[in-house]
């Protein structure tokens, strides 16, 4: 059987936040006001962790913003029923989603009120999202990948957060590196982007790793964000990179995708799963981006060497 690489990949799934970007700060530094003083930051985090999946579960098609919004509101004992606002829409195989037109509706609603100024604690902290600061390593790291490999972005997000984050990412320092595959822009580190708003459904939805399957392949869907000419990238040449055991790295597994756990040293609560940590579900670990950026680099040179 030939020996695995990382370098026998042609597309990197990348999730964005925990394994980019250091959002475990940004949310415990706005979130520790609502908890008694001495409250440790890993039940904040659990707590907030808990209520954020069970709201993204109950209604995908809502703005990861207002999520966060509906997360402060219930942390405070703040009671608030707009969570119903809009249908259930969800990814599936045939079409581009269920309840579209409904989760369209709903959109454009939370997209008009996130272009208004914060009024709220609540609305402030779901604003918050592009200030969350990326990682020491992810920046370089990322425009180093990007040589070699076609990055996306697979990320429980909506656009206008996510926006915000992507201006973060790129780079004019490292706009010279060439790379592999067209990118967004010549300073982005990204050939394609795709957000939980864009395909009404949050991971760990299995639906959002087998879209991002699909629009990287010989047939993606029209309706959604995809490479033209398609790239016709198979499933074995796709890579998962993610901090999130629960998120990223166990529907990669399922999915029978080889996987990469950037571990960030096992510091960050959210999506981490003790069970799937025991099991040892990733392909290679790494603790940062960079580690991984190395290990490519280094096989290239071992390659070139034999």
């Amino acid at each position: 059987m030939p020996k695995l690489n990382l370098t026998s990949h042609k597309v990197l799934v990348f999730d964005v936040y925990g394994t980019l970007v250091d959002w475990e700060s940004g949310i415990y530094n706005s979130l520790k006001p609502l908890f008694p003083k001495n409250t440790p930051r890993e039940e904040v985090l659990e707590k907030y962790a808990a209520a954020e999946l069970d709201l993204q579960m109950k209604d995908p098609s809502v703005a990861y913003s207002k999520i966060l919004d509906l997360a402060w509101m219930r942390l405070s004992g703040q009671v608030d029923t707009s969570l119903s606002c809009g249908g259930t829409a969800a990814v599936t195989e045939g079409g581009e989603g269920i309840g579209a037109s409904s989760s369209a509706v709903t959109q454009q609603y939370l997209d008009l009120a996130s272009s208004m100024p914060p009024t709220s604690d609540a609305e402030r902290f779901g604003a918050s999202i592009p200030t969350w600061e990326p990682f020491e390593d992810t920046v370089q790291a990322l425009h180093r990948l990007k040589e070699r490999f076609a990055l996306v972005v697979a990320s429980n997000v909506d656009n206008r957060s996510f926006d915000g984050t992507h201006d973060l990412l790129k780079s004019k320092t490292h706009e010279a590196r060439k790379s592999m595959y067209p990118t967004e822009a010549p300073d982005s580190p990204f050939s394609l982007i795709l957000t939980a708003q864009q395909l009404n459904a949050y991971k760990p939805d299995p639906r959002v790793l087998e879209t991002a399957l699909q629009q990287v392949s010989s047939a993606p869907r029209s309706l959604l964000p995809h490479p033209s000419p398609p790239w016709a990238v198979e499933a074995h040449e796709v890579l998962v990179v993610a901090n999130s055991l629960l998120h990223d790295i166990e529907p990669a597994n399922l999915h029978n995708l080889n996987s990469v756990w950037i571990s960030r040293h096992e510091k960050n609560i959210i999506g981490a799963k003790p069970d799937l940590k025991e099991r040892g579900v990733w392909t290679w670990r790494f603790e940062t981006l960079g580690d991984l950026a190395d290990a490519v680099d280094q096989e290239i040179i071992s390659h070139g060497a034999a």
